[in-house]
């Protein structure tokens, strides 16, 4: 372990004496610049805290990246799955430097007890890794229109969520308007309902519950991520097992949901989903999620997937 740590600080030395320093500003898109001071700066915080896994290049392919799964975002495609912007668009300062201070939970990446100066000056620096900062400005910040309508009715607010989770498609009127959309989160995700009670949601909606080959275990998405020449294949989260990597607090579940994720099968669900639709789809998720590793998670697990 020492002997790694040893290898890791002299490649750092030794990359850092050979990179030429920021003399001039960086153009960002719509006429925004980034002073060089803050450039040597944001490098140098790089240097101790990212460049093991994210590498000199920004690629990914640092020295302690092999192995990791996920593997460390490769900077220069652009890409990030938690911007907190309708996926595929550039995140704002604000989002990223959250990302560095709170990580993503059960994976690799870590939550950096930084200063404030050192997290902005590693925000700026990661944009000299990508052209597309300096093409694209950063989107539109996707939050919530208001407070969460459903506090004092959570209950009630799961109930929906489920319902938004394990069907897709849309309930119309007799009049021919929309009265609900479902989601069909159970396309990807595992779903949680046995065979019997989505039967009699069925019912009580209208719309079949999503149908897949095996409905409670996670189906396999390809991503737009590329690691060693091959697009990586991602499961998407059991949320009775695994951690939710942004947090399962009810506005970072809400944000996740409504702006998707990155690079991923996950779409934009603001649109078409609207808030009231949102907060309940948050709140069932939130419900699942605080029962992970409970033996109640375990025995519903059980029942749903017997061959687990």
């Amino acid at each position: 372990m020492r002997r790694g740590i040893l290898i890791i600080a002299l490649a750092v030395a030794v990359w850092g004496c050979r990179q030429p320093r920021f003399t001039e500003p960086l153009k960002l898109a719509e006429g925004k610049t980034v002073a060089p001071e803050v450039l040597e700066d944001g490098r140098a915080a790089y240097l101790l805290y990212c460049y093991a896994c994210h590498g000199e290049k920004g690629d990914g392919r640092g020295p302690a990246a092999p192995g990791m799964r996920p593997p460390p975002r490769d900077f220069t495609q652009g890409l990030f799955k938690f911007a907190g912007v309708p996926a595929g668009g550039l995140p704002n300062d604000d989002d990223l430097a959250a990302l560095v201070k709170n990580g993503l939970d059960g994976t690799p990446m870590l939550p950096w007890d930084v200063s404030e100066r050192e997290r902005q000056a590693i925000v700026q620096f990661l944009k000299t890794f990508s052209p597309r900062w300096k093409e694209e400005a950063p989107a539109p910040r996707v939050l919530p229109d208001g407070p969460d309508p459903w506090q004092g009715k959570e209950p009630e607010a799961v109930e929906l969520g489920k319902r938004i989770y394990h069907f897709s498609g849309a309930k119309m009127s007799k009049e021919g308007q929309i009265e609900q959309i479902f989601a069909g989160c159970s396309t990807c995700h595992p779903a949680y309902v046995g065979p019997q009670e989505l039967r009699e949601l069925a019912k009580q909606t209208g719309v079949p519950p999503v149908e897949r080959e095996d409905l409670y275990r996670p189906a396999a998405k390809e991503t737009d991520y590329v690691v060693a020449e091959h697009k990586l294949v991602i499961l998407p989260t059991d949320f009775l097992l695994q951690r939710v990597k942004t947090g399962t607090s009810l506005l970072a579940l809400y944000r996740t949901i409504a702006s998707g994720v990155g690079g991923t099968a996950m779409p934009v669900w603001k649109p078409p989903l609207g808030d009231r639709d949102l907060w309940a789809l948050a709140h069932y998720v939130k419900s699942l999620a605080d029962q992970r590793g409970t033996p109640g998670a375990l025995a519903l697990q059980a029942q749903l997937n017997p061959r687990n």
